[in-house]
């Protein structure tokens, strides 16, 4: 287990990160988000022993993290930086090295690296000769090659196209399944509800929100329909019929639908009933809040 007790970065006057705690477990992936100067870079630093904390402690298996626990940890920066004037198998063969991952060891691993990546036939290309999708493919293999058991990984699917980050997060997931511990940085909240299991959110470096997405949304409130009717009975009346229906409170349009905010006391079936009885209903699901609506909502209360 990875944690983080009320961690503090400062710089000056500006305090990056502002007495930060939270655990990551091995096997799952753990969200860091929240918008760009929000801390998560510093703090996925301080726990690499880049930066040194300010006040706080961070313990790895119990521990404090220690020197010796680097090579247990591989690491994606969002800074992308490979040598660039050199051979792809020879730079990864020395990063490995570099994580106490011998020669011997890293090469056959490489090549299956490669093959999974479809980028065997590039071994000996020199780096500046690939696309920025092949570099940050590269990039990733350099992070897993010595086989850590911790893996940050920071915006990690940059430059990659759909196809591509759909193949990393396979990768990912599999690093999960084998128990493996997965801390994920980034700003783009859609990316962190597709890959994680749990997340903490900052923002100006405070933890503002902490615990899996179910619960966060649960939290949030999922009190909210999307219903939407078939095109022959849908008119220009329906938004203002919807509001008179007992336990809505509010009604936006979206898409081929509409959005039902639902007032505390609202009977979900009573709703149903009413809507069923104008005819040519379609739709009625629960809509979850998404993890964007969530931030931007807390987000507003913490600068208030």
């Amino acid at each position: 287990m990875l944690k983080t007790e009320n961690v503090t970065k400062r710089y000056g006057a500006l305090t990056a990160v502002d007495s930060l705690s939270f655990e990551v477990r091995p096997g799952e992936i753990y969200g860091l988000i929240g918008p760009n100067g929000a801390g998560k870079s510093t703090t996925i630093r301080m726990i690499m022993n880049i930066l040194a904390p300010d006040s706080g402690s961070i313990f790895l298996d119990g521990k404090p993290f220690a020197e010796e626990d680097r090579n247990r940890v591989g690491y994606l920066p969002e800074e992308r930086g490979l040598h660039r004037k050199q051979k792809l198998s020879d730079v990864l063969v020395y990063l490995a090295a570099l994580k106490g991952c011998p020669a011997r060891v890293a090469k056959p691993r490489l090549d299956g690296w490669l093959e999974r990546f479809g980028l065997s036939e590039w071994r000996d290309k020199r780096i500046d000769s690939l696309s920025k999708g092949m570099s940050q493919k590269v990039q990733f293999i350099s992070s897993v090659l010595h086989d850590p058991d911790v893996l940050f990984l920071d915006e990690p699917f940059s430059g990659l196209d759909p196809v591509s980050s759909d193949e990393l997060l396979a990768f990912i997931r599999e690093f999960r399944a084998q128990g493996k511990l997965v801390l994920f940085s980034t700003h783009v909240m859609e990316q962190a509800e597709r890959v994680c299991d749990r997340i903490v959110m900052l923002h100006r470096g405070k933890k503002l929100l902490d615990g899996s997405l179910r619960d966060i949304k649960r939290d949030a409130g999922g009190d909210a329909l999307f219903v939407s009717f078939e095109a022959d009975r849908k008119a220009e009346g329906d938004s203002a019929f919807l509001e008179r229906v007992p336990g809505v409170g509010s009604v936006a349009s979206d898409a081929d639908g509409f959005i039902l905010s639902l007032k505390a006391d609202a009977d979900r079936d009573a709703i149903l009933s009413a809507l069923a009885g104008r005819g040519g209903l379609r739709s009625f699901m629960t809509r979850e809040p998404s993890l964007h609506s969530i931030f931007v909502s807390v987000a507003k209360g913490d600068a208030q």
